[in-house]
């Protein structure tokens, strides 16, 4: 799909989506209880302006570019039981997209703020009453921050930016009072099933990461462009919805990891509990998970001592570079003390990153042969007596099976009978026949005789034929030639 389709498709599915929205909201959620939608000419005129001022007077570029549709939300409000109806909010809903990127066929960036300011300019020549409360700005590329630094600052109308994100989510950006209020839900376009979809596909992406030491809340939560409270709840549902995913919480933060061994039905049933209450020994899928968490915690200890390892690595090669450089013996006593405990402290973390190591390696070989267990009992497979009787069973079909096709090949009984093969033979030998006496007459062809010339006689052209030879007795053998 190329960008322009691309651009246009986000265009349908996001006013799709909105009107999707503010139908369902204005059944109790929205002070109104009707949505009219409107087509408005601000797309066209906004492209045609564009085009004119590019100097692209081609109206087959105007009918392809995304932004044309452009739609205005009215919310009503019926007045003594619907015999009025007061408008209570008008949104403006458009979609922005970069002309001259789309036009040239390269990757669009994000929409910068002179082009939000660019659209916000012809609300503000409208009259008063027709004045927009809202406008909702789209872009399938995103906006770039001083675009964002508008929301705050423009208005009235309010403004509302709403950017695609890579991974199908939305980058929303309004005002803190409209968020807060009511009608902040109109822009909420994603399901928790859609968001649940992408958490799982953040999960695989960083799936190695996920499978070691875990991927933090925060972490998700900045990669699903999510509060942080929204992506807790999203782990929640995932775990559920996933046996092998778990969460751990390691220094007041928690992590979300994934064990090799899922648990079969549902982890936290009524029996599991009451195996619990009576410390009965736990089942292979949760001494795994029991593991899994210990294991991530290391890790999580393990890449801590990474990064000071790191910045002591960093601090070691910074002095020995100054002392290198140093141009007094003062100086580079000073260098090498604190180089001494530098090393020192290198030698610590290093050990203590060696022990954790060696615990996570223990762990992890233990957890893989639990693993390998557990899952080749829940495969049941024939055993060996099972498969040797099978097989001899299979060859012993195999054998009958070959005897009774050689068999049927040799009791074949076909429909021909003694007169037509009689009939057949003779038919051949007239073919042979036709065959030897069409052969010499293709090798030496008789030539034919010379039509006669105009004004000469027919009798002059019998004269030319030579005669026949004379036809011999029978009986009369031929004379010998002369050499």
């Amino acid at each position: 799909m190329d960008e322009l389709s691309r651009q246009r498709q986000f265009e349908d599915q996001f006013l799709s989506q909105l009107r999707t929205r503010a139908a369902a909201l204005t059944r109790g959620v929205l002070p109104a209880d009707r949505v009219v939608f409107e087509p408005t000419p601000d797309g066209v005129d906004a492209l045609r302006a564009t085009l004119n001022r590019l100097e692209v007077y081609d109206r087959a570029a105007l009918e392809k570019l995304p932004g044309r549709k452009t739609l205005q939300l009215r919310f009503q409000r019926g007045l003594l039981g619907g015999l009025f109806r007061r408008t209570v909010k008008r949104l403006r809903v458009q979609v922005l997209a970069p002309v001259a990127p789309l036009l040239e066929g390269e990757t669009p960036g994000p929409v910068d703020g002179e082009q939000v300011q660019e659209a916000l300019a012809r609300y503000e020549v409208m009259p008063r009453k027709m004045r927009p409360s809202a406008v909702v700005l789209a872009s399938a590329s995103g906006f770039t921050h001083d675009a964002q630094a508008l929301v705050n600052s423009a208005g009235p109308p309010s403004l509302i930016l709403m950017g695609g994100r890579e991974d199908g989510g939305w980058d929303v950006q309004m005002p803190a009072a409209l968020r807060r209020s009511p009608w902040g839900r109109l822009f909420e376009l994603e399901t928790q099933d859609e968001r649940l979809k992408r958490l799982m596909y953040h999960l695989e992406q960083n799936a190695s990461l996920v499978d070691s030491r875990g991927i933090s809340i925060p972490e998700l939560s900045e990669k699903l462009g999510l509060p942080a409270a929204q992506t807790e709840a999203l782990v929640r549902r995932a775990c559920r919805a996933h046996s092998r995913l778990l969460t751990v919480v390691h220094e007041g933060t928690i992590h979300v990891c994934r064990t090799p061994l899922g648990a079969e039905g549902d982890a936290m049933s009524i029996w599991s509990r009451i195996r619990r209450l009576l410390r009965l020994k736990p089942t292979a899928a949760e001494r795994v998970r029991v593991m899994t968490a210990q294991r991530v915690k290391l890790e999580q200890q393990r890449h801590e001592l990474d990064q000071k390892t790191e910045t002591l690595e960093a601090e070691e090669r910074a002095a020995i570079k100054q002392g290198a450089a140093a141009p007094s013996d003062a100086e580079r006593k000073q260098l090498a003390g604190k180089l001494m405990r530098v090393r020192r402290e290198l030698r610590r973390q290093r050990a203590q990153a060696q022990m954790f190591t060696r615990q996570i390696d223990i762990i992890g070989t233990h957890v893989h042969h639990l693993t390998l267990a557990e899952q080749g009992k829940r495969m049941e497979l024939p055993k060996a007596e099972e498969l040797t009787r099978e097989a001899a069973r299979a060859e012993q079909v195999m054998s009958e099976l070959a005897v009774n096709a050689d068999l049927a090949a040799s009791i074949e009984v076909t429909g021909e009978t003694p007169m037509m093969a009689e009939e057949e033979a003779a038919i051949f030998e007239e073919f042979k026949q036709a065959a030897a006496s069409q052969a010499p007459a293709a090798e030496a062809p008789t030539p034919e005789p010379a039509e006669p010339a105009a004004g000469e006689s027919r009798a002059a052209a019998d004269a030319a034929i030579p005669p026949p030879p004379p036809a011999k007795e029978k009986g009369e053998s031929a004379r010998p030639e002369m050499g």
